[in-house]
This record gives C-alpha cells, sequence and structure tokens, in this order.
C-alpha cells in the first residue's frame, strides 16, 4: 500500500526547490539587468537590481525629476529629521535656489515648480557631503545658518546641469579620404546655420563649454517627428567625402534620430537608427559605403545608403544639405531601444557574429568526433573481446590523471610541425581521434549494460561488428550521448586556453577569446562587458535547459533503455 504525502511535505519540498531556482537565476537576473543599464545607473550611490524604464517625453527641454532624492545621513534621529530638519534644510537651500534662478534664465521655459524641487534636492545631497556631524545635532537656527553658508552657486550649477535635459547640435566635422578633418561649423552662428523644416520645433543658442550649440526645443503633442536641416559648403570635392561626424547632446528621451544627406543629386540616409538614450553629448559618425566595411576593426560609424537620385537633391557644386529627423517613440519602443542599446554597441564595436560562427563551428566539429571516435572505441572496449583488452582501458583511464598542463607543451610543438599553428586545425581535429577518456568511459559502461541476446539476432540476421554498432549499440545510447555532447559543447563553448595558444587571427577567434579581448581597456564600461557576457552565457543556459532531461538520463544510465 503506497502511503500518501502530507501536504505540507510536498509544500516545503517544493518551497526548497523554487527557491534554490531562485537563488541559482538571482547571478543571471543581476548580470541581464546590468547589460539593460545606462552607465549613470551603476555609478549611482543607490544599488538597483533591475534598470530604470525609459519614460518618452513629448516635450523638450525637461527636468528629470529622477536625478536626485532627499536621503538623510544615517546618524540624523528620525523624530528630528521629520519635524524641523528637513524642513529647515529645504527653506535655506530653496532661496539660494530662488535667488540663482532669477539670473539664470533658461532658453526655454520648464516647469518652474519641479525644476526648483529638483535643485533643492541635488543641492541638499552636496550640502550634505560638506556638513560636519555636529550640526545635525545642533539648534534650528544654527543648523539654518550653518546650511545657508554652505550652499554655494557651483552646487547649484552642478545640480542644474544634471537634472535639465535638453536636445542640442553641436560641431558638423566632415572627414575626407585622406584623412583631413574639416569644421563645418566653424564660426556660424547656430540659429542662422540651421532652421525648422518640419514639425514643431524651436531652435535657440546655448553656450556649453565656450562652444555655441543649438538647443532644439520641441513639442510632440501635434505631431510624431520635426526635422532641422542645414547646409555647407565642403572645402573639399563631394567625391573625396568619407565620413560626416555630428555632434547631438541627447535628452534621454529615447526617440529616434536619423541623418539625411543630400549632396550631388543623391539623397542617402542613416542606415540604422540611433536614440536620444543618455544626457550627455555624443559624436555620432555617418559615413559612406566603402573598404572599411570589410575589415574587423570596431566599425564606430553609420553607413549611409543611397536611396533616391533626383535634382531637387542637387545644392550647387560640392554643396552638402544636411537632414536630422527626430521621431517620437512610444514606450514599448523605448524599452526595446534600451533592452538592445548595449548589444547593438558590443556588435558594431567587434565582429562578434563571427566570434558566435567559429565557436558553433567548433562545437558542432568536436560533438561529432567526440561521439562518433568515443563510441567506437567504448564499444570496442564494451562489447568485443581482443587480447590485453582490459590493460589497454585501463592505460585509457590512466590518462585522466595527466593534468593537462604536462600536456600543453609536446602538443603545442607537434601541432607547430603539423602546420596547424594560428588554424582552427589544434581545437577541433583530436575529437575525432578519441582522446575524451571521460567519454569513452561513460559509453563503456552504458554499453556494458546492453543484453547480449541483441548482438547475437544481430549476428544471425547477417551483421558484422561496425553494422550491430550502428544499428543496435549507437541507438541504444542516445542518452549518454546527449549528456557527452552536453559536456563537449559546455567545455568547447567556454574554453580560453585552447585558443589564446594556438590561434594569433582575429579572425579566428571564439567567443571565449573574443570576450577577452573585447574586455580589454574596456575597464569601466560594465554595461558593454555585461552585454557581452549574456551573449557569451547565453547559449549555455539554453542548451543546458533544453537537454537537461538526456542530461540526467545519460548520466545515470546503467542498462538497456525500457
Amino acid at each position: 500500500m503506497k502511503l500518501r504525502q502530507p501536504l505540507w511535505h510536498k509544500l516545503g519540498l517544493h518551497g526548497i526547490l523554487l527557491g534554490g531556482s531562485l537563488l541559482f537565476l538571482t547571478p543571471y537576473v543581476w548580470l541581464l539587468g546590468t547589460s539593460w543599464k545606462l552607465d549613470k545607473e551603476i555609478q549611482s550611490e543607490e544599488f538597483h537590481l533591475l534598470p530604470q524604464a525609459p519614460m518618452p517625453r513629448a516635450v523638450s527641454p525637461y527636468v528629470d525629476e529622477r536625478t536626485f532624492s532627499i536621503r538623510p545621513p544615517e546618524y540624523v534621529d528620525a523624530d528630528a529629521w521629520t519635524t524641523w530638519i528637513r524642513t529647515a534644510a529645504e527653506d535655506e537651500i530653496g532661496r539660494a535656489v530662488d535667488a540663482w534662478l532669477t539670473g539664470h534664465p533658461t532658453e526655454f521655459v520648464v516647469q518652474a515648480d519641479r525644476l526648483r524641487g529638483e535643485l533643492i534636492e541635488g543641492v541638499f545631497g552636496n550640502v550634505r557631503a560638506v556638513l560636519p556631524v555636529e550640526t545635525w545635532t545642533t539648534t534650528e537656527p544654527v543648523f539654518r545658518s550653518t546650511v545657508r553658508n554652505a550652499v554655494a552657486d557651483r552646487m547649484i550649477s552642478e545640480a542644474f546641469d544634471q537634472c535639465y535635459r535638453y536636445f542640442a547640435l553641436g560641431k558638423v566635422l566632415l572627414k575626407d579620404r585622406n584623412y583631413h578633418i574639416y569644421d563645418l561649423t566653424d564660426k556660424q552662428h547656430p540659429e542662422e546655420s540651421w532652421r525648422v523644416t518640419d514639425g514643431t520645433a524651436e531652435i535657440k543658442t546655448r553656450v556649453v563649454s565656450r562652444r555655441e550649440v543649438a538647443v532644439v526645443g520641441y513639442d510632440f503633442s501635434g505631431s510624431d517627428a520635426f526635422e532641422i536641416a542645414s547646409q555647407f559648403k565642403l572645402p573639399v570635392g563631394w567625391e573625396d567625402f568619407k565620413r560626416l561626424s555630428i555632434s547631438f547632446r541627447r535628452d534621454q528621451t529615447w526617440h529616434g534620430l536619423t541623418v539625411l544627406v543630400e549632396i550631388n543629386g543623391r539623397l542617402y540616409r542613416s542606415r540604422s537608427e540611433k536614440y536620444l538614450s543618455e544626457d550627455n553629448f555624443w559624436e555620432a559618425s555617418f559615413q559612406l559605403p566603402g573598404p572599411d566595411d570589410q575589415r574587423l576593426a570596431a566599425k564606430l560609424y553609420v553607413l549611409l545608403d543611397e536611396i533616391e537620385r533626383a535634382p531637387r537633391y542637387d545644392h550647387g557644386l560640392d554643396v552638402l544639405r544636411l537632414r536630422v529627423v527626430v521621431s517620437r517613440s512610444s514606450t514599448p519602443r523605448a524599452l526595446w531601444a534600451k533592452g538592445t542599446e548595449n548589444y547593438k554597441k558590443v556588435f558594431e564595436e567587434v565582429p562578434f557574429w563571427r566570434y558566435l560562427a567559429t565557436s558553433a563551428f567548433l562545437a558542432i566539429a568536436n560533438i561529432a568526433g567526440t561521439c562518433l571516435s568515443c563510441s567506437l572505441a567504448a564499444y570496442a572496449f564494451a562489447r568485443l573481446r581482443w587480447p590485453g583488452r582490459d590493460l589497454c582501458f585501463v592505460l585509457v583511464l590512466a590518462t585522466l590523471m595527466i593534468p593537462p598542463q604536462v600536456t600543453m607543451i609536446p602538443s603545442f610543438v607537434i601541432y607547430r610541425q603539423l602546420g596547424w599553428y594560428n588554424t582552427l586545425s589544434p581545437l577541433w581535429v583530436p575529437s575525432w581521434l578519441a582522446v575524451n577518456a571521460f567519454a569513452i568511459f561513460l559509453l563503456r559502461q552504458a554499453m556494458r549494460g546492453l543484453p547480449r541476446d541483441l548482438e547475437d539476432a544481430a549476428t544471425i540476421d547477417g551483421c558484422g561488428y561496425l553494422r550491430t554498432y550502428w544499428h543496435i549499440a549507437l541507438p541504444l545510447m542516445r542518452p549518454t550521448l546527449a549528456a557527452i555532447s552536453v559536456f563537449t559543447f559546455m567545455y568547447v563553448w567556454n574554453d580560453f586556453m585552447g585558443p589564446l595558444i594556438y590561434v594569433n587571427d582575429q579572425r579566428l577567434y571564439p567567443a571565449a577569446l573574443g570576450l577577452f579581448g573585447f574586455m580589454a581597456g574596456r575597464e569601466n564600461q560594465f554595461t558593454l562587458i555585461m552585454a557581452a557576457s549574456v551573449i557569451m552565457t547565453l547559449p549555455v543556459v539554453m542548451v543546458f535547459f533544453l537537454l537537461q532531461r538526456y542530461f540526467i538520463q545519460g548520466v545515470a544510465l546503467t542498462g538497456m533503455k525500457g
């Protein structure tokens, strides 16, 4: 009679399993969440497991109310903080902010209450960092006086720069085919050189780092896009035109940005759309197709595709007309843009698709070679009788005790003499020679459980050793072969030492070595490193979860499959 388990026992067991699964997934969730963040999000004082959701704004410039927050020092009494300290600090900082705003008007009208409140929160963070500890325990008049003296215009200016979001255009640089660089906007007033050609927008001048930029105030309430344009006389012939670099100030609205270039009767459009993602100046380069596209170097530019030819695109000899189109993003589109931003940068800066293709080839070649060669050797050890069989099997198992560091140099010398250095051959050819002693052992133990009656029946039907192996033994070893395939895939996909020793050509890099090369020089770009790491680990996780049933069956298999 089968005893029925109590309900609390089942709930407790499932709770433990679910908790263990969540604990196992936490590092991967953190890895995935970091790959979706902006650099400023991981540099903030507060830790967040998940990234901030993008908030597309219909009107810009605007004040980002998520920039600052008021947090009391940990040693401040909670009752005093709620009773008078917070109110006193906001009052004194507010007076200084009001005086600063009077002398520093913004180019465009923004919500005054929101701007004032955000500046108070931002200045409070700076004041809190400079006030002595004893200030927080003194009387209210002394506290107000200390805060009043601590507030400086520099603090307000810094807070304003951090929370005020605006879209602007700065320099427009041209690079010719001889790599000479020309500033097309030199000595031009922004409000005179740029003009609005479509949509609801307005252009005003702002001085940033002692240079004038064109701040664009726009409103998407009446349309879903706006366009601004400018016209430049090229210092070189249009046939020498190579690349156009435009300096943008992004406003973190995640709206799409497209560039169109009209020159010599041709209309070019940027192949991929960029987004107003962060809140800093960013230089985007747009280049005509050419030999640079075939190189493995980082492609830090967007290609310009010719889409039309017509006389209306001819504005005179060597005259270039530049059009910048900003289209409104919905919330789903902004979420998709932010989620894929860092991954696009990874594939733009390094040929990661080529690395993944190389790793996929090595994984398939090693899996096929290991399963075929090791299963043949295991069949010979398990089902055939020949002199010295057990001694040879002991010698095969003995190779498991040899550290790979011992055979590293002799193997390198042999492969170099064969002419295989700086090729992929040392990374997949040995797998076809039954060098995996663990796979031979696992398959041999599984084959030993097969009944002899199956072989006798195959022999009566006229099968030889190879046909018996192919039609009888191999189909019954599918779970074990699946387990070996998972082991081999995980080893080959994550192998770093082998490619590092034998490969010196970037075109032959697998994913592990490509990830290492990508990380070099990007120690502070954590979001890009996390995005590349997700790309690297995702196939391993998917293979393991999709094949875990066969994986467990293959390891546990000791007899014939029922």
